[in-house]
């Protein structure tokens, strides 16, 4: 089965490498993929390629910040409910904050980060998108399944369907021989005039 991705967005190349790190550090052999990029239009070229469990996105990029990434994310249909995790050093700015809410953040980490808490965070939408993907292996085999019971229902449907039509020949033969027994004389075999009463 295929691994949940999480996508880290931060332009600062320093920051990225250690969130990275972080991730991928703590869990040994991680049951996810972390996937980086440096901006905000890498970002979504990144999403249109690849569904992600969730996305750790720096809200101050320059060109295209968080706030503008995670709306255009929002805005496609496909990627509309993906989780977005801001990461941001401002602490008390609350319109900020509001504005992220605003814009489809489920949660804000700020920095330092806190390994256990990023770790957490992630493992929650990473373990939900687990749960999504065994959910769509398990419809695509109950799929598979359902479409191998309708072949072999039709199979056997062909069978019985040509073994009624073989009864239904056998029985107007029998039929026949014994309309052709009772209207014949059985030593000259010539038809029988009809009985008239």
């Amino acid at each position: 089965m295929l691994k949940p991705k999480v996508l880290l967005v931060n332009d600062h190349a320093a920051s990225l490498l250690a969130l990275e790190t972080l991730l991928t550090r703590s869990h040994g052999e991680t049951d996810y993929e972390v996937v980086t990029a440096r901006s905000g239009e890498e970002a979504l070229r990144k999403v249109l390629h690849d569904q992600f469990a969730v996305i750790l996105l720096d809200v101050s990029m320059p060109g295209m910040d968080g706030f503008e990434t995670a709306e255009i994310i929002h805005s496609h249909p496909r990627t509309a409910s993906v989780p977005i995790i801001f990461v941001t050093a401002h602490y008390a700015d609350e319109m900020n904050r509001l504005k992220g809410y605003q814009k489809g953040a489920v949660d804000y980490l700020f920095t330092p980060i806190i390994p256990q808490i990023l770790q957490s965070k992630v493992d929650i939408f990473v373990e939900l998108a687990k749960k999504n993907l065994e959910l769509e292996h398990k419809t695509h085999q109950l799929a598979e399944l359902n479409r191998d019971l309708q072949v072999q229902q039709m199979q056997e449907l062909k069978k019985m369907n040509s073994a009624l039509q073989a009864e239904i020949i056998e029985r107007r033969q029998a039929e026949e021989r014994a309309h052709g027994l009772a209207t014949r004389d059985p030593l000259t075999r010539i038809a029988e005039p009809p009985f008239l009463a």
